[in-house]
């Protein structure tokens, strides 16, 4: 907006203003009195510029971006910390007692259901790697405690919501469909819960009056049961046990009550998609300096973030396709990899169609040598 607003132009501008025959050479009088100025007012105009940047939604940052989005009602969602099973033998240790773990601190906490579970002190994606079975060491000697450990992972830990997904899920909110109900409501409604990085709504799914929301956790993967259940209980609880049957399957649904956002009448079902394995084999000339060991953990990598992409950022109701074209160009850009051949996705070479309660989940990376 004011791009042209520099001291160099600010400057030139007041020196056509100077009255007719006036010096203005550097080391003048006239250019010493307004050179000072000229830079007191780029700067001004630089901090209004600033400022304009931090009031926009499409420009905004950090806490600015806050404030705008709490205008329509939309907050950021919070970090939230890892969490595992628990197993011990011998005295049962109190809740609140810390256990550590890959130089990692973790707490102990007790579920609804009464059993036990370990939270990691510090929330986001570090404490997401504990391995099913890791000693849990307490970091106070526990009386009568012989051994305790990690079990699987209830729910994975979650970043603070970066700047851009935020701002997505404000511009939605404003430039989204009249929110009374409709599908692009109930999407922005399960995208608000922490821990779901994706929903796909399907309106009608079981008839009239069903709504289905198919959530995808923040890593590209089916949403845990812990996100499963958030969702439904904050659109519309499960108390009275409802179910609806669809092609032979028995699925669960809310009320319909209005106890939740959604509208009375309309029962909606939180589900997890469908994990469809990609296999994925090749044979690879590798590069003098590389190794068809190094081009498969390559490979592993860079599809895998390919897939994870693909079912977070597909537009809504746009079908999602495993290309072969796209494998191919992820392929030639692997580092130690000079050529492949014989590619196959499944053991096919045809791209792989997904439905819409299916998300794509790496596989088999089967990498031989061009022979």
């Amino acid at each position: 907006m004011f791009e042209d607003r520099t001291q160099e132009n600010i400057l030139s501008e007041l020196f056509e203003k100077a009255p007719e025959g006036t010096d203005t050479r550097q080391g003048s009088i006239f250019h010493d009195a307004v050179v000072s100025a000229s830079y007191k007012m780029a700067e001004w105009y630089s901090g209004l510029q600033s400022m304009f940047d931090l009031v926009l939604v499409m420009t905004a940052e950090g806490e600015y971006l806050d404030r705008r989005g709490a205008e329509f009602a939309v907050f950021r969602l919070p970090a939230t910390s890892a969490r595992y099973v628990f197993t011990w033998e011998g005295t049962e240790p109190e809740v609140g007692n810390r256990f550590f773990a890959n130089d990692l601190f973790f707490v102990l906490r007790r579920a609804d259901d009464g059993k036990l579970f370990l939270e990691a002190e510090m929330p986001g994606i570090g404490a997401n790697n504990i391995t099913n079975g890791t000693a849990a060491v307490p970091v106070n000697n526990i009386s009568g405690l012989t051994s305790s450990d990690f079990g699987s992972l209830i729910e994975p830990g979650v970043n603070r919501e970066e700047d851009e997904p935020f701002r997505d899920r404000i511009i939605g909110k404003i430039a989204g469909p009249s929110e009374n109900g409709n599908r692009h409501h109930y999407k922005t409604w399960c995208e608000s819960v922490t821990g779901v990085g994706r929903a796909r709504i399907i309106p009608l799914f079981a008839g009239p009056n069903t709504v289905m929301g198919v959530i995808v956790g923040t890593d590209g993967l089916p949403a845990v049961q812990s996100v499963i259940e958030r969702v439904q209980e904050y659109i519309d609880p499960m108390t009275l046990g409802k179910t609806v049957e669809v092609n032979g399957e028995i699925i669960p649904v809310g009320d319909g009550l209005g106890d939740g956002v959604a509208n009375i009448g309309a029962h909606f079902a939180a589900v997890a998609p469908e994990g469809l394995t990609i296999d994925i084999s090749f044979a690879a000339e590798a590069k003098q300096e590389s190794s068809i060991e190094q081009i498969k953990a390559d490979a592993t990598k860079a599809i895998t973030e390919y897939l994870k992409g693909l079912t977070l950022n597909t537009p809504e109701r746009q079908t999602v396709i495993v290309r072969m074209s796209s494998i191919s160009s992820i392929l030639y850009t692997l580092p130690g990899l000079l050529d492949y051949t014989s590619l196959t996705l499944n053991g096919n070479t045809s791209n792989i169609q997904l439905s819409n309660t299916q998300i794509a989940v790496i596989g088999e990376v089967s990498v031989s040598a061009v022979i």
